[in-house]
Order: C-alpha cells, then structure tokens, then sequence
C-alpha cells in the first residue's frame, strides 16, 4: 500500500513534531507543523457522506503530527485522510532549487498516437491536451457521458490501453491508488498530480509511477494561504503562494536508494 510506504519514509520526520494549525474548507485543507512546515490537499466534499462527527474528539492543533498522519493510511472517511496526506506532504525533505525544468504534461512525455489515460478532471493537462493526435480518456467518479468522459468503473477495461497515465494524487486520499495503477498495464509512464502529490520518490519505486509533480508550500506565505482555504477558494488562485516541483521516481529496478533528479518552476 503506497500510503504505508510514504508513511514510514515521513516518520522519522514527524517523530518530535506537532499540529500547530489545521483547517478545513469546501476545496481545500491545510495542516501547519510546529516547525512552520505547510501541507494542502484537496477536500474530496462529495465524497465524505452522511457523518455526525468526521474526527476523533480531541482538539487537532497541539497533537502529534504522526498520530494525524496516520489518517492518511487508516482515515474512517476522506477529511481525515485527506488532513493525514497534508501532513505527509508537509513533512517531505524536498528543498526547492534553481533549476527550472518539467511540469507534469512533460514529464508525461506525450508522444503523437499516444493513448492518454486522465484520473480525475486534471483541467490544466487536458486543455494542453486538446487538439493533439492523442486518443485520451478522462475517468470521474460521476461520469456524465460528456465526450471523453468515462465513469470510475470504465477504467478497469480502458487504462490497459493507455501508454501514458495522469493521475489525479485526490486518489490516495480516497484509497483508490493502488487498484488504478493495477489497471496501468500497458503505460509507459505515470505522472502522480495534482496539490495533493506527496514528495516521496522513493514511496513510489517499482509501482510504474515515473514522476511526481506536486507543490511545496512557502511558510512566508502561510497567512495568506490560510486565509484562502478558510475562504474557499479553490487551486488556481491558491497555487500562486506555492512552488511547482516535479520528481522523477528512481528506476524500477537496480539495487540501492537513487538520488532522485529535482526540477522547480515558479507559479
């Protein structure tokens, strides 16, 4: 399970670390360390269901960070599990560098005849997408019959036929990630996206994900990046107060941790 595994790489990280500040709202959550450390993911609100009370009783500023980020493997619905992932993703040792380079679409390396395998609606690769001579299926959960749209249950017969997979990282917080990439037969490369992307290459090894494109957080702008999600406003505006990084995921074979080659770009 892809969780456990970012779980146990982040929780050395966590071992003496707390809950300073978390938040929730209609389109995103935020979770702050006691180290200033920030993680956002996505708050998957059609999913949570009928709940009376969706966390354990206590107060979530001042507990442990690595009780929350538990959530993220053994969350009882998507807010905990998604606070669980903001945590992880806060933890993760990736320092920002100067180099500008990949952003998801290329890291995908579509190539003419390709056929694209989309998990979720990932706007900003489909509409790089269009008009390209690319056979491409976007799967949703509520599949409404649009063109190129498939319902969730689609994917099972279609991604085998896809060379390359974006991924939609709303999928660990749901618990859907290890059965899709089960289905990713054919794929030559799979691009984990989306805020939510935990930066864990090595979690990844030998799952057939090849790049992971997420954002880190800045802590000068931890204000305002609170005021956002308590406001609801949703990623296009609130990725500006974060930095882009895509990671390459260490080769799927071979003996020994491989340095994992980084690439920052600006928003």
């Amino acid at each position: 399970m892809i969780a456990q595994r970012i779980y146990s790489l982040a929780e050395p990280l966590l071992a003496q670390r707390t809950i300073k500040s978390a938040q929730v709202g209609l389109a995103l959550m935020a979770v702050e360390l006691d180290d200033g450390s920030i993680g956002v993911t996505y708050t998957l609100r059609r999913e949570i269901g009928e709940v009376c009370s969706a966390f354990p009783g206590e107060a979530l500023e001042g507990m442990p960070a690595l009780e929350m980020a538990g959530w993220a493997v053994k969350g009882r619905n998507v807010l905990a599990s998604g606070l669980g992932l903001a945590v992880l993703n806060a933890a993760s040792p990736i320092s920002p560098g100067e180099k500008q380079g990949q952003d998801a679409l290329e890291a995908g390396s579509v190539q003419p005849g390709d056929t694209v395998g989309i998990v979720g609606h990932i706007g900003p690769v489909i509409r790089r997408l269009q008009g390209r001579p690319n056979q491409m299926y976007i799967f949703e959960k509520d599949g409404s019959g649009a063109e190129n749209v498939q319902p969730e249950k689609a994917q099972k017969e279609l991604l085998p036929r896809c060379q390359v997979v974006f991924v939609t990282s709303a999928t660990l917080i749901n618990g859907t990630l290890d059965e899709i990439l089960s289905y990713c037969t054919g794929a030559r490369t799979i691009v984990m996206t989306g805020s939510s992307t935990p930066l864990y290459p090595e979690a990844f090894r030998n799952t057939g994900v090849t790049a992971l494109a997420g954002t880190r957080w800045l802590p000068e702008n931890r204000e305002a990046i609170f005021r956002g999600v308590g406001q609801c406003v949703g990623m296009k505006r609130l990725i500006r107060l974060g930095e882009k990084i895509t990671l390459k995921v260490p080769e799927n074979s071979g003996a020994g941790k491989q340095e994992a080659p980084q690439w920052t770009t600006p928003y």
